[in-house]
C-alpha cells in the first residue's frame, strides 16, 4: 500500500488462487471489504481493474491487478497540539498510550483538549489529514493503548475482528484485596439501571460479558491482576472486578467501601497489551509499560 499526496490512501492487489466469481466476491471474501464501503469507493473514490474502469461485477482471474483508491478526506476535528506517546505508527494505523485525565474523543465539556484533537493536530503537521477514527476507547482515567484507524477500511477491518482471537486486549489493575483464584474468568451480565445512570451493575436481563483473569502480584491487602477481555461492554472490568470483592484502587465510581487508596488519584487500570492484525502488516503485537503513578502504587504496595 501506498499513501500519495492529498490524504488519499491506495491499496494495489494482485489476483491470486479465487474460484471463479466477479470483483466484489473476490474483494468481500478474501479482504473483508464491505459492500457499503465498495459502493461507497466506487462513487467517490477509484476501483480499477488491469488499469482500467470496472464495475464490481466485473469477473477476475488469476494475475488481474486491482487498484483501490480512496477519497480525500479533511478532519472532522479542529487540530489542537498536546502530548502524544506514540507507540507505534504506520500507513494504516496510529497507536498511542494515553495518559490519565485525556478524554479520547470531544465533549460538551472537552472540545479541544482531547486526545482525538491531539492525533489530528499531530497528522496535520505531517500533511495526512483525515477523519479521527478509534478502534477502541477508554475511560477518561484510563491508561495505556488507543488505536486510531487511518482510513474507513482499516478501522472496519479491525472492528469486525474484536470478537475473535485477532483482537485481544490485555489490562493490568491494581485491586483492593485479592481474588480467591489465582485465575479465572467472570462470566456475568452487565447492564444499565436507569437511562440517566452513568454507573452499570450486574444484573439478570443485561449484555452478556466475560473477562478473563490472572492474578500477577499479591500483596498484603491487594493484588496486581492481568485481564483479558471476550467482550467489550461499558465499564466492564471495573464492574466484574467490584462484583468479585476485589475493586479497582482509586475508582471512585464503583469502590465505595473506604478501601484504602494508596495516593491513587484515579482508577488503577492499564491497558497494557494489544495484539491486532492489520490488512498490510499482518498481526501486531504493542505494548505500553506501567505509568509513573502505577510504578509508584506497585513499589508502595510490595512495601506493606
Amino acid at each position: 500500500m501506498i499513501m500519495p499526496e492529498e490524504g488519499q490512501f491506495v491499496y494495489h492487489y494482485i489476483v491470486g488462487d479465487v474460484k471463479s466469481g466477479s470483483l466484489k466476491d473476490m474483494l468481500t471474501n478474501h479482504y473483508d471489504y464491505s459492500s457499503r464501503l465498495l459502493r461507497q469507493l466506487k462513487r467517490d473514490g477509484s476501483i480499477t481493474l488491469n488499469g482500467r474502469d470496472c464495475w464490481l461485477t466485473d469477473p477476475v482471474q488469476r494475475g488481474d491487478q486491482v487498484v483501490i483508491t480512496f477519497p480525500e478526506e479533511r478532519f472532522d476535528i479542529e487540530a489542537v497540539e498536546g502530548p502524544l506517546d506514540i507507540v507505534y505508527e504506520d500507513d494504516e494505523v496510529l497507536v498511542v498510550n494515553k495518559d490519565a485525565d485525556c478524554v479520547t474523543h470531544p465533549t460538551k465539556s472537552h472540545q479541544l483538549d482531547t486526545l482525538a484533537n491531539h492525533v489530528a493536530w499531530y497528522w496535520e503537521e505531517r500533511g495526512t489529514p483525515g477523519k479521527i477514527r478509534f478502534v477502541n476507547r477508554l475511560d477518561r482515567d484510563t491508561t495505556g493503548l488507543v488505536v486510531i484507524a487511518k482510513n474507513k477500511y482499516v478501522h472496519h477491518y479491525i472492528q469486525s475482528r474484536m470478537k475473535t482471537d485477532a483482537v485481544k486486549k490485555t489490562y493490568i489493575a491494581f485491586v483492593n484485596n485479592v481474588p480467591e483464584e489465582k485465575e479465572g474468568c467472570i462470566r456475568v451480565p452487565i447492564g444499565r439501571p436507569s437511562e440517566d445512570s452513568l454507573e452499570r451493575i450486574v444484573m439478570e436481563d443485561g449484555k452478556e460479558s466475560v473477562t478473563h483473569f490472572r492474578v500477577l502480584e499479591s500483596y498484603r491487602n491487594a493484588a496486581m491482576v492481568e485481564l483479558v477481555l471476550e467482550t467489550g461492554r461499558t465499564h466492564q472490568i471495573r464492574v466484574h472486578l467490584k462484583y468479585i470483592g476485589c475493586p479497582i484502587i482509586g475508582d471512585s465510581l464503583y469502590n465505595h467501601d473506604g478501601n484504602p487508596s494508596y495516593g491513587m488519584a484515579r482508577q488503577a487500570l492499564h491497558a497494557a497489551k494489544l495484539n491486532l492484525t492489520l490488512p498490510k502488516s499482518g498481526e501486531l503485537e504493542l505494548s505500553a509499560g506501567l505509568t509513573e503513578d502505577l510504578v509508584t502504587l506497585q513499589e508502595t504496595l510490595r512495601k506493606e
